[in-house]
């Protein structure tokens, strides 16, 4: 169940990031770094709060003292970039095919 979450959290963030880069890019154009790291942050914080807040099999919470959580978070951000580069990768073809 708390794969599901964060998976679920992790497409959510994507979409709200390509929808907060779209914005950003829109009003500044010559700003696209802000663009990227506002949009590319978004999952990569809605995942680590969602893996965060929820409990582990046994009934604990992550704690920063342990090096799987930490390994969990980074695991956590490559999925969001990885997902995110991937979506915008779509989007560009699809308008490029228009």
């Amino acid at each position: 169940m708390r794969i599901l979450l964060i998976l679920g959290s992790l497409i959510v963030g994507t979409i709200a990031g390509i929808c907060v880069f779209g914005m950003i890019w829109r009003t500044t154009a010559p700003e696209g770094a802000v663009a990227m790291v506002i949009g590319g942050g978004t999952p990569v914080v809605l995942g680590a709060l969602a893996f965060l807040g929820t409990k582990a099999a046994d009934g604990r919470r992550p704690s920063f003292l342990d090096i799987r959580t930490w390994f969990a978070l980074v695991g956590i951000a490559a999925a969001a970039a990885g997902l995110f580069v991937i979506l915008i990768v779509a989007l560009f073809l699809a308008v490029q095919r228009g």
